[in-house]
């Protein structure tokens, strides 16, 4: 950040400001030590405050393309949960598997499907075989976009 005032202006200002309060109270009647004792801390006042940054400028950005909140959080957990699932078979039949089984039903269903025995050609074999073979582990992520692309398509 830039301060208000570039350093050779600052000090010009913190003499005159300086110059100004003891000139005025040598006026007043105080004696010059004084004076000069009061100005030098009003001086360096006016030296601080002209070389502060400029804190009230505005930042002019873009705004972000999109705006952060439960969508990227639930993506956050989603990962996670990938994760976990990928290291952990049991975690993938509890609770990954039960997921992608209802977003299954519920793609079929649009379709006039009530049952994923009915919708297997149009789920394809490795997604049926992945949704309820009781031994299935979680693929790949590469696998695994495939087949949340090929639900979505349903």
């Amino acid at each position: 950040m830039t301060p208000l005032v570039g350093l050779v202006r600052a000090v010009l200002l913190a003499l005159a400001a300086g110059a100004v309060t003891g000139f005025g109270l040598v006026e007043l009647g105080s004696p010059v030590g004084w004076a000069v004792v009061v100005a030098l801390p009003v001086a360096a006042l006016a030296l601080l405050l002209a070389r502060l940054p400029r804190a009230a400028d505005i930042t002019w950005s873009p705004l972000p393309s999109h705006a952060p909140g439960a969508t990227s959080v639930a993506a956050s957990t989603l990962a996670s949960r990938f994760d976990e699932a990928s290291r952990d078979r049991d975690r993938f039949l509890s609770r990954v598997r039960p997921r992608l089984r209802a977003v299954a039903d519920a793609r079929l269903r649009q379709r006039g499907v009530t049952t994923l025995e009915q919708g297997r050609d149009l789920l394809g074999e490795d997604v049926y075989r992945l949704l309820t073979d009781p031994n299935a582990t979680m693929p790949d992520p590469r696998a695994l976009a495939e087949l949340l692309d090929r639900l979505e398509t349903l």
